[in-house]
């Protein structure tokens, strides 16, 4: 990604379809930067916050990863600000990896609830590596099962956070009341 120094404010980087940001990492100083909106969300959608990439600041490469954004609070879809971290091939990313749910839909044809518990995975992995997102295959479940954390095969190189003992999803039977029971709640006193 090519970025550009900023020295505008950032709402005068926004009216030029460019989205502000910071470059911050290990031996140099913060540089505020700014990216073409279309250029930046090239390289989001390619690399999410989990994979690092090289950005060009000055003529200058550096290994990055998005370690933040900032969104617009009545537009969630539109990114205000963006932060890229850089790394070195000693450092380690920290970053949440989201866990999607695959199967999902044959669950609950079969009239039962999924519930989606552990969302994101927190965890460590070196620069070297892209974790993908996590998919679990949850059509096999059935009424009252629970996949806990340590069911999850994962990649070896991420180094977990979150307790192994976390639940990731369930499986339950949707609660019914009959019209009996709602008139009996009714006529008690």
């Amino acid at each position: 990604m090519k970025t550009q120094i900023r020295e505008e404010k950032p709402a005068v980087v926004r009216s030029e379809d460019m989205i502000p940001g910071v470059l911050y990492g290990h031996a140099m100083d913060p540089k505020s930067i700014k990216v073409p909106r279309k250029e930046f969300f090239k390289e989001y959608e390619r690399h999410g916050q989990s994979s690092v990439f090289s950005c060009e600041v000055d003529g200058e490469s550096h290994k990055v990863y998005i370690k933040d954004i900032q969104r617009d609070v009545l537009n969630h879809e539109k990114i205000i600000h963006f932060d890229l971290l850089k790394v070195t091939a000693k450092d380690k990313i920290h970053a949440r990896i989201p866990i999607h749910l695959e199967g999902k839909d044959v669950v609950e044809k079969g009239g039962l609830i999924v519930q989606s518990i552990l969302t994101e995975l927190d965890a460590k992995y070196s620069i070297n590596e892209s974790p993908e997102d996590i998919n679990i295959d949850v059509s096999k479940m059935v009424a009252g099962d629970t996949m806990l954390l340590s069911d999850v095969k994962l990649p070896d190189y991420l180094e977990v956070l979150d307790a192994m003992d976390s639940v990731v999803v369930t499986v339950t039977v949707p609660k019914i009341e009959t019209e009996s029971e709602e008139e009996g709640e009714a006529t008690e006193p």
